[in-house]
């Protein structure tokens, strides 16, 4: 069976399984006997800014430690996703790169020279498209080895290529001078044991896979970006001058991590190399010491310790050299953006395993090269700032500490991004929220006009169309075809319509929340577990693989325990560090770990579109008294009306009413609090949950002396996927407070609209 005919089949008996491409793996794809591959990378590169191009040489050794005989190599070539309208990236896009139109900002790479084993092979170079069969797309190529690669067998490969650099749209180009260079080589594939090559083309909708490995990279560039440049590694020797250029070689990881073996025995590797320059960076230079940090934050090293059963010296990290590459007005926040870099360095290596390198490299991208920002690389990765952002802004930290935490999360643990890209994105969303939460606290949520932001959440505005967007000037009829527009939005504008600024109010989120909020913007299109490239649309995409697998794993945690939760986390990333898990290898490791059964949790939360919604509603009254006729303790009959028969009041008949809409069943508790204080839980088993959508627990109780005053489910908030959290409790006594709140709120929201109205427009 030919490798093309093979992707095909194993896609087929995917969507058979799924109903989609799902991207699970059979364990046997990558056992924990098995060897993992390590490619060997030398490259030289020499950069033309002005002219936009690159010129690169490559030579890649590999071996084959597979249980099968190889017979070609598969490789990537991201930036022709960048070259036409015609191509898989562009054609999923819709022709736009993040909301933007290309016009003549195109990019491509093209294979001048292919040598194998010292044999030239460049006419065996064959284009493929391995997922939709497109033949305009050149982002994956093959080409036959001379003869079969036997296991323990090594080849050596010889590139040169040619490339247009693209203007920054998707994480990799150029803007000016700026220079930020990712999936710019020619890059090999990965190789499974069984399923052959997992080389799937550039989509709108993925992010990247490689083996981990060893990089030895040299940069040739004009004289004016010496001493302006950052790479994934270290450098290995002082840039070195000779005429108008400057060359500078790193080596990824460095010479000093690859001597540290860890616990494990395994030394550090790397899965990609990146790099950057610009004359106007500046450099902000410190060190993250972990023992600082483990005494800054005590508390988080005891519970970790004792859920793992380790000592505070069996967690300690190493010290970290970090760099931040800024450009000048963002230069003052070099503290800001190191801080947040060492929020993740210290919460991810506590929960997940220290971060093996000595170095580490934040770049700010340059105005206008935005494109690049929020993405990760080994031992390196952009963030994204703005010039004017408040001490109490999460700007730049909420992008720095996600992305640094990538570190950990594909950086470390290197899961297929094509196929479940949710196990990166999804488990670092999950992690980026609960060091933030330690770290900064609340969110502000602040409004903005133009670059200047306000501590201060927004008021409604008059809206609506119709009249009140002509009456606010905002829409005037339409002459000749054209619609009259007298006032467009701006900040000047808005700033002037908002006024008085005393009726904003402050508004702080928990970011752990937010991530909830995300979910529900679109829970239920497709199952968390789908290849990229399959969901329904980009929100899906999104949806399901950040917020939706973020807000599942904090269900998951609120289940079976924070304890439990951190010590299967910790066994599966460990067991994984440099190697590539699949779904299937995360749901195993996670139960294998706690020693319980979770298979119907996994299979609900990620291979389904189930949803829950549980609601609680109570009723109540006194026990009526008798009416008629009833027979004493000698069976005399007497009429409930005589003396004898009269009682006070009676006791409390409260009838509660839990309901679910949706099939993602869990163990759901009920507290009830009566007159007193007295409390009482209940628990809805999830197996009576699944035989009716309904629960009386109360039903067939004696009357009670005391008054029910509560109902809650889910007191502890443990489950955070009820997708709506309002009915979730009830209350005797009505809240006459909140009414007042938010009458005070329409009442300052028509008073800025009425403000609106009494000046010219706004």
């Amino acid at each position: 069976m030919s490798p093309r005919s093979r992707k095909v089949w194993r896609s087929a008996t995917l969507l058979l399984a799924f109903g989609a491409w799902a991207g699970a793996r059979s364990a046997a794809a990558q056992t924990s006997g098995e060897a993992p591959f390590r490619p060997e990378y030398t490259i030289e590169v020499k950069a033309f800014p002005d002219e936009q191009r690159l010129e690169g040489h490559e030579l890649l050794s590999w071996t084959n430690q597979s249980k099968d005989d190889v017979f070609d190599l598969w490789f990537h070539l991201y930036w022709n996703g960048f070259a036409n309208n015609r191509s898989t990236h562009l054609t999923e896009s819709k022709g736009s790169l993040r909301g933007t139109k290309l016009s003549d900002e195109w990019g491509w790479q093209e294979i001048t020279g292919l040598r194998i084993d010292s044999g030239d092979s460049l006419a065996k170079l064959e284009w493929m498209a391995p997922d939709d069969g497109n033949a305009q797309d050149r982002t994956v190529f093959r080409v036959k080895l001379p003869q079969p690669l036997l296991k323990g067998q090594t080849v050596s490969v010889e590139i040169d290529w040619k490339a247009r650099i693209p203007r920054v749209r998707r994480r990799t180009g150029q803007k000016d001078d700026f220079l930020f260079m990712a999936q710019w080589f020619p890059k090999l594939g990965v190789y499974e044991t069984g399923n052959g090559w997992n080389c799937h083309q550039f989509h709108a909708n993925t992010e990247f896979f490689a083996d981990f490995g060893t990089y030895d990279v040299t940069i040739d560039l004009p004289q004016r970006y010496a001493d302006h440049i950052g790479a994934s590694g270290v450098e290995l020797l002082p840039e070195q001058r000779a005429g108008d250029r400057v060359r500078a070689r790193f080596l990824a990881p460095s010479l000093t991590d690859r001597a540290l073996a860890g616990a494990d025995g395994r030394a550090p590797l790397v899965h990609d190399f990146a790099w950057t320059a610009d004359p106007r960076y500046v450099k902000y230079e410190d060190t993250f010491h972990w023992a600082d940090w483990a005494q800054r934050f005590e508390a988080d090293v005891s519970s970790t310790g004792l859920a793992l059963g380790r000592g505070t010296s069996e967690l300690a990290g190493r010290d970290v050299h970090v760099t931040v590459l800024l450009h000048p007005e963002h230069a003052d926040q070099g503290l800001r953006h190191f801080d947040a870099a060492s929020t993740s360095l210290f919460f991810y290596g506590l929960w997940w395993g220290t971060y093996p390198y000595e170095q580490l490299t934040v770049v700010d991208p340059a105005w206008g090269g935005g494109a690049a920002g929020g993405m990760e690389y080994p031992t390196l990765f952009t963030a994204g700032s703005r010039v004017w952002t408040l001490p109490t802004q999460r700007t730049p930290e909420s992008v720095t500490v996600h992305e640094c935490g990538h570190q950990f999360w594909y950086g470390l643990v290197g899961n297929n991004e094509f196929e479940a890209g949710w196990m990166d994105e999804g488990f670092n969303t999950f992690g980026q929220s609960e060091a933030m939460a330690r770290r900064y606290g609340l969110n502000p949520v602040t409004t903005n006009y133009g670059p200047k932001p306000f501590d201060a959440a927004r008021q409604l505005q008059p809206a609506g169309g119709g009249l009140a967007d002509w009456f606010a000037l905002r829409e005037g009829p339409t002459l000749a075809g054209v619609k009259w527009t007298p006032l467009r939005s701006s900040a000047l504008l808005d700033f002037w319509r908002d006024q008085p600024l005393e009726s904003f109010g402050r508004l702080r989120d928990d970011p752990r929340a937010e991530n909830r909020n995300g979910y529900l913007a679109d829970p239920d299109s497709d199952p968390i577990d789908r290849a990229g490239w399959l969901y329904v649309d980009g929100t899906s995409y999104r949806t399901n693989s950040y917020r939706r697998t973020a807000t599942v794993l904090r269900t998951l945690l609120g289940l079976v325990g924070e304890e439990k939760f951190q010590r299967a986390m910790r066994f599966y990333s460990e067991r994984w560090r440099y190697r590539h898990p699949y779904p299937d290898d995360f749901f195993a490791d996670f139960q294998e770990s706690l020693g319980i059964d979770l298979k119907w949790f996994f299979e609900d939360a990620f291979r389904s579109e189930a949803t829950i919604d549980w609601s609680v509603d109570v009723s109540q009254r006194r026990e009526a008294q008798d009416e008629g006729w009833f027979p004493d303790a000698q069976g005399v009959w007497k009429h409930a009306d005589e003396p004898e028969k009269k009682t006070e009041e009676r006791g409390w008949i409260p009838e509660v009413v839990v309901r679910r809409k949706g099939e993602f069943c869990l163990p759901l508790p009920l507290e009830l609090t009566f007159e007193g204080g007295e409390k009482e839980t209940l628990v809805w088993s999830r197996e009576e949950q699944l035989r009716q959508a309904w629960w009386k627990p109360l039903a067939g109780r004696a009357p009670g002396e005391k008054k029910l005053v509560s109902a809650v489910l889910d007191p502890s908030q443990r489950y955070w996927i009820d997708l709506d959290l309002s009915n979730n409790s009830w209350h005797d006594e009505r809240d006459r407070q909140t009414p007042l709140r938010w009458s005070e709120r329409a009442l300052a929201q028509a008073a800025c609209v009425l403000h609106w109205f009494a000046g010219i427009g706004g």
